[in-house]
């Protein structure tokens, strides 16, 4: 699971004094600091891993499986099929 900071301006700050109090940043303890000091300070983090980057990972055939399950709109492919089979309408009256 990815993490951002949801506050950048203070990130950035605390980075800033990380870089003041280490000789070497980053570095394994430096950036255990900045996390423990971002987080004392109020700071939380926010999930990168949206739903939507995640459809992206996956394949055709989970991603179908998945629309299915939460009843979203049907792929392209499907609707063709579809139209392929005799779906169409006829414009006789």
């Amino acid at each position: 699971m990815a993490e951002k900071p949801a506050n950048p301006k203070l990130w950035e700050m605390i980075i800033a004094q990380a870089r003041a109090k280490y000789s070497t940043y980053p570095n394994p303890a430096a950036s255990h600091w900045v996390r423990e000091r971002y987080t004392q300070s109020g700071g939380r983090f926010t999930d990168t891993n949206s739903p939507i980057e995640i459809t992206k990972k996956l394949n055709e055939k989970q991603f179908a499986k998945l629309q299915k399950e939460r009843g979203t709109k049907k792929d392209a492919k499907d609707v063709k099929r579809k139209k392929d089979k005799g779906g169409k309408k006829s414009d006789t009256k």
